[in-house]
């Protein structure tokens, strides 16, 4: 079915298709008898129709290669169309399409990720929701300007673009006209470009210059730069003050500077990391001393420092007596594990004899000593790890009225009664958060210094008292801030300490009992107050005695405390609380896990005349072996914590997950039961450890297990 086309648009070679399918249709009538037209009137029906058809032969191969001719037309205008498409749609920069009021028709996939919104929802939006409030009347007035300029004008400015849950994004904005084919204004066009980088790198550059300015004023250290030539170029009002010349220093040589601080003191060389270091004393009073340094900048000139180290020098001798207190604290540290481990051999050994029914009592007596000093040797060991190490701290809401209370308990068993013991801890609200056990040993070693103090016997006094301190009210001790502290004093009226020896108090390893005590008591109390925000002072007075008074921060909100404090436990040596006798095993199997080879055999000769089985391994890796092989038939593990290769605790949390036999931990250093690996041990202890308490863990773990 073919469709005449009218008007102006009718198709020459349609026409002249339509008039040969006429010519056709009247040859055709006459063949079949019917009258002949005027036109064809004289002619052979027959050629005319030959001739006919051949024109429409023509005409139909002249339409087939126009319609290939418009096919090619229409893919190669397709093609630029896509073209055209895909260089919009990935534009490095946003492209909007609008009308000539600035309402969205069209955008590239890049604008919409700027705008943060789907661009079938922005479409038929005006432009302008998509600015800050505050930016709209600058959009408003660009978009006027386009309006009446007319084609060809742009308009470029930058703005805020506001985004679904985000910051507002820095753009800069290029408008321009867009003309009909008429000349008439058929829309704008917007290319937004992110500029939040360059507006990043720009409020860097404007904050080092802040921050230079702020260096340059407010710095303690005093600075000078030079150009090539050693004139000084930029100087600091602190090296005006320091540096001995008057009036000007701008345009001066350096060497002239310097020849100035060397004429009023001493100039030294010293050793410098970078550049030429100098050490400058200015006479006074007072004396100041700083150190100058000379730092070249790439040929472009010099810039001297001068910082002041006159605090510092005072302190170098101090300091160089802590550092090498502090290697000796490291060596010692190294040197505990090892030694903890002599100390459990030696403690395991003694219980096994003390336990031999034939022992005579003389050796009997021999052997309590042996244990004694052994034990001995292990709080010593315990001081010089938590000094070296430090103790894991577990702080805890605790009222520390109830843990004095506690601690002084346990010293009523263990100060002579030549020493009388007196409180003062009033009732109220003490809640601090603290490590009650610290809290515990501060007390402890507070007291036993103040017995060691009064050998012929004294008074010794626990106080507890709340300080509160207000704003602008000036503190007991420097550093103090405002709140509510709770004031611990600890003193007794012994031969009291000269002023030379109460500086050094906190030094570790110093002590004034002739070689009976081991100088770490009181270097813990200072850091466990320190490591809970506290203060310590201390008065003293030859022969009249000494007060330590502590200050730790209470706790800002008031309430009951999460951990009640236990009943104080009776004092016994470890080799005597088991009585008489000793829980044995009935053959179970436990698994041995020791790295030393001396504390091994020990241990597992300890547990075979308890009654157990032993296997024992010196790795972790060795025990896992024997779990796996002889798992079913282990009924305890028994390890140490700090083994070769991936250690004691990975083979806890390894064993944990297997959840077949429980695992007591041995260890030498101070453990942390808060690691997440030993969340499944049934025990944790510290070496050494007394073969009395060894038969009684082991026997109550096991039970436990069975139940």
């Amino acid at each position: 079915m073919s469709v005449k086309p009218e008007g102006i648009f009718r198709d020459p070679l349609a026409e002249q298709l339509e008039a040969l399918r006429e010519c056709r249709e009247q040859l055709a009538r006459q063949a079949n008898g019917g009258e002949a037209s005027p036109e064809v009137a004289g002619e052979d029906p027959r050629e005319e129709l030959q001739r006919a058809v051949g024109s429409l032969c023509l005409a139909e191969e002249e339409l087939r290669q126009q319609n290939e001719q418009l096919l090619a037309a229409q893919l190669a205008l397709e093609d630029e169309r896509r073209r055209y498409q895909e260089l919009f749609e990935f534009a490095p920069c946003g492209y909007i399409v609008t009308d000539p009021l600035g309402i969205i028709q069209e955008m590239n996939r890049r604008a919409e990720l700027l705008l943060d919104h789907r661009r079938e929802l922005l479409r038929c939006k005006p432009l302008s929701v998509l600015l800050p409030k505050e930016a709209r009347p600058s959009f408003f007035s660009h978009l006027h300007r386009l309006l009446r300029r007319g084609a060809g004008e742009v308009e470029t400015w930058e703005t805020l673009l506001v985004r679904t849950g985000a910051a507002p994004l820095p753009v800069e904005v290029v408008a321009s006209t867009v003309l009909d084919a008429g000349g008439r204004l058929s829309g704008l066009r917007w290319l937004v470009r992110d500029v939040s980088d360059r507006k990043q790198v720009e409020q860097a550059l404007a904050a080092e210059r802040d921050l230079m300015d702020v260096i340059l004023r407010g710095t303690a250290d005093g600075l000078v730069v030079t150009d090539r030539t050693g004139s000084v170029i930029l100087v600091n009002e602190v090296a005006r003050t320091i540096l001995p010349v008057g009036g000007a220093i701008l345009g001066r040589r350096l060497q002239d500077t310097l020849a100035c601080a060397g004429r009023s003191g001493r100039l030294s060389p010293i050793t410098g990391a970078e550049g030429v270091a100098y050490e400058v004393v200015l006479e006074g009073p007072p004396l100041r001393v700083f150190d100058l340094r000379i730092i070249p900048i790439e040929s472009e000139g010099h810039v001297l420092l001068m910082r002041e180290v006159t605090a510092e020098r005072a302190a170098r001798e101090k300091a160089e007596q802590q550092a090498r207190l502090a290697a000796t604290g490291q060596l010692a540290a190294g040197i505990a594990h090892d030694f903890n481990n002599v100390l459990s051999v030696v403690l395991t050994h003694a219980g096994l004899l003390r336990n031999d029914p034939a022992l005579p009592d003389d050796v009997r007596v021999k052997l309590r000593a042996i244990a004694d000093q052994a034990r001995r040797g292990a709080r010593l060991v315990r001081q010089v790890l938590d000094f070296a190490r430090g103790a894991p701290t577990r702080r805890q809401r605790v009222d520390l009225a109830a843990c004095v209370r506690q601690t002084v308990s346990l010293l009523e068993r263990t100060i002579p009664e030549s020493v009388v013991i007196g409180t003062a801890l009033p009732a109220g609200e003490w809640v601090a958060e603290v490590d009650p056990v610290q809290v515990e040993q501060v007390v402890a070693n507070l007291a036993l210094n103040a017995r060691d103090a009064m050998p012929g016997g004294g008074r010794l006094r626990i106080e507890l008292s709340r300080r509160t301190l207000n704003g602008g009210e000036p503190p007991p001790i420097a550093g103090m801030t405002p709140g509510e502290w709770a004031a611990l004093s600890v003193a007794d009226t012994g031969v009291g300490m000269p002023p030379a020896v109460q500086r050094r108090l906190s030094e570790p390893f110093f002590s004034t009992k002739a070689g009976n005590g081991t100088g770490l008591g009181l270097a813990q109390v200072y850091g466990i107050v320190k490591e809970h925000g506290g203060y310590i002072d201390v008065t003293s007075e030859i022969g009249r005695g000494t007060t330590f008074t502590v200050y730790l921060p209470l706790a800002g909100v008031p309430g009951e405390p999460r951990v009640r404090m236990r009943r104080a436990p009776k004092v016994t040596d470890l080799d005597d609380c088991a009585g008489p006798t000793l829980p044995t095993g009935c053959g179970e199997v436990i698994l041995l896990v020791e790295d030393d080879a001396a504390s091994r055999v020990a241990s597992a000769e300890a547990l075979q005349a308890l009654g157990y089985r032993v296997r024992a391994a010196e790795s972790a890796e060795h025990a896992w072996e024997l779990c796996v092989r002889h798992g079913d038939e282990i009924a305890l593990v028994l390890t140490d914590l700090v083994l070769p290769g991936v250690g004691g605790a990975h083979l806890c949390s390894a064993l944990a997950r297997q959840g077949r036999a429980p695992v007591i931990v041995l260890s030498g250093y101070p453990i942390d039961p808060e690691d997440g690996r030993l969340a499944g041990v049934a025990h944790l202890l510290q070496k050494p450890l007394a073969i009395e308490r060894l038969a009684h863990m082991v026997h109550d773990t096991l039970a436990a297990a069975r139940h």
